[in-house]
C-alpha cells in the first residue's frame, strides 16, 4: 500500500473514531434531538454530529480533497477545476461518507432508552445487541447502524472504513487486507491506525458458497421501507426474478448500505450463505463502500483470483427517483474505461448539483455463484473489474 494511500486511510480512521467516541459520550436525547438548520429536514443529532466531525477532520487533513455526504452534498473545492475529462490521473482525492447508516432503525432503537442515558451504556451491551438483532435482523456485526468512509484516488477505490456503532467493531478494506477490530470502550492512548490494525485485528474473508445451488439465489437488497417508493418497481424491472421467486429467495429486504457487502463474508453464518447482494437503485453512499472489498478481496486458493464479482444493471427504460436514474446505462454510468481499465469517474460525478444523489443498480456475488454469473451475462449487464 503506497505511503500516500496509507496516510489518507489513517486520516479516515481517525475521523470516524473521533465521531464514534464523541457519540458514545453523548446521551440518547442528544442523539435524537432534531437539528432543523443543518442538512435535511429530518436530520437528527446522531446524523449531524458524526458528519460535522468527519468533514472537519478530513478537511483539516487535506483541504484540497472533496468530501461527499448525504446531508449536505459535497464539501471542498470543485472537481472541475482540477481534472481533464476521461483521464483519472488528474482526479483529486474524493472521500464519500455515510456518517450514520440505518438511522431510522437507530432512532427507533435509541427511543427505547431514557433520554438521559449515555450512549456508551447502550452500545455494546449484550442484552441491547440482542434487542437490535431481534428487531432489525442479525448478526449485529453486519446489520448494526454504522458510519462509513471510502476514498477514491485517481479513479480507483483505495480503501473503505466502516465503524459499527452497535457492536463497536472497526472494519477496513484496503490493499493490506480486509480486517476487523473490536474497539475498546474508551479511546486508547495509542493511536489506532492501519499499523495497529495489522497487528491487533482479525481477517475478514469472502469464502464463496462452495457450489451450493440452493444458496445461489438467496439475496439481500433494499426493497423499500415506510414512505420509500420505487424500489420494488426497479427490482422487478431488473428481470432477475419474478414476484414468487423474490419472496422465496429474499433473505432480508431493509438492510443497511455500506455493511451489506459483509453478508458475503465470513461474518455471515455459514449454515445459510448469501448468494448475492444488490444495490437497488440506491444512492452512491449506500454502495460505493463495497468497491474496495470487490477490488481487494481474494479467494483462499488463489491470491490472483478476485473473491467477488460486480455487475452493473441497466434497463432500456430505467426508473427515476427525485429526477435521478435508478439504473444507469454505460453512457451515464459512474464506471468508465480508460486505456483498458475501469475507473470511477469522480470528475463526472462532481458535475452533479448534489453528487450524493447519484444512484445505481449493482449486483455483487461470490466468484463461484454460477447463477449470478449466468444471469448477469445473459441479461447483458456490464461486468466491472478494477
Amino acid at each position: 500500500m503506497q505511503g500516500v494511500e496509507r496516510s489518507h486511510m489513517n486520516a479516515a480512521i481517525q475521523a470516524v473514531l473521533k465521531a464514534y467516541y464523541d457519540l458514545l459520550h453523548s446521551t440518547a436525547g442528544d442523539a435524537l434531538k432534531p437539528i432543523g438548520k443543518y442538512g435535511k429536514k429530518d436530520t437528527l443529532g446522531m446524523d449531524s454530529g458524526p458528519e460535522i466531525t468527519i468533514c472537519e477532520e478530513l478537511g483539516r487533513y487535506d483541504a484540497g480533497a472533496v468530501v461527499i455526504t448525504e446531508e449536505v452534498g459535497a464539501r471542498g473545492m470543485p472537481m472541475r477545476d482540477y481534472f481533464r475529462p476521461g483521464d483519472p490521473q488528474t482526479f483529486r482525492t474524493v472521500y464519500i461518507c455515510d456518517p450514520t447508516d440505518r438511522s431510522n432503525q437507530l432512532k427507533s432503537f435509541l427511543s427505547k432508552f431514557p433520554k438521559e442515558k449515555m450512549i456508551a451504556e447502550i452500545f455494546g451491551a449484550d442484552e441491547n445487541t440482542a434487542i437490535w438483532e431481534r428487531e432489525f435482523s442479525g448478526p449485529a456485526v453486519i446489520t448494526g447502524a454504522s458510519s462509513a468512509i471510502s476514498c477514491v484516488r485517481r479513479g480507483l477505490p483505495i480503501f473503505t472504513v466502516i465503524l459499527n456503532y452497535i457492536t463497536g467493531h472497526l472494519i477496513v478494506s484496503c490493499a493490506a487486507g480486509n480486517l476487523i477490530l473490536k474497539l475498546p470502550r474508551e479511546r486508547p492512548e495509542k493511536s489506532i491506525d492501519l499499523g495497529y490494525l495489522q497487528t491487533k485485528s482479525e481477517r475478514v474473508t469472502f469464502p464463496g458458497i462452495d457450489g451450493d445451488s440452493k444458496s445461489m439465489r438467496r439475496f439481500v437488497t433494499f426493497l423499500g421501507d415506510v414512505g420509500k417508493i420505487g424500489y420494488k418497481e426497479n427490482f422487478a424491472d431488473s428481470g432477475l426474478m419474478d414476484e414468487t421467486e423474490t419472496s422465496t429467495h429474499l433473505h432480508y429486504g431493509v438492510p443497511g448500505g455500506p455493511a451489506r457487502i459483509l453478508y458475503l463474508s465470513s461474518l455471515e453464518p455459514r449454515e445459510k450463505p448469501i448468494g448475492f447482494i444488490l444495490a437497488n437503485g440506491e444512492k452512491i453512499g449506500e454502495w460505493v463502500h463495497w468497491l474496495s472489498f470487490i477490488r481487494f478481496a481474494k479467494t483462499h486458493s488463489d491470491e490472483s483470483q478476485p473473491a467477488l464479482r460486480l455487475f452493473e444493471v441497466y434497463q432500456d427504460r430505467p426508473w427515476t427517483k427525485d429526477g435521478i436514474l435508478m439504473s444507469t446505462p454505460p453512457n451515464y454510468s459512474l464506471f468508465r474505461q480508460h486505456e483498458g481499465q475501469t475507473f470511477v469517474d469522480v470528475g463526472w460525478l462532481l458535475t452533479m448539483p448534489n453528487p450524493s444523489q447519484m444512484r445505481g443498480t449493482l449486483i455483487v456475488s461470490p466468484f463461484d455463484n454460477r447463477w449470478a454469473m449466468r444471469s448477469g451475462s445473459q441479461s447483458g449487464y456490464r461486468s466491472i473489474t478494477f
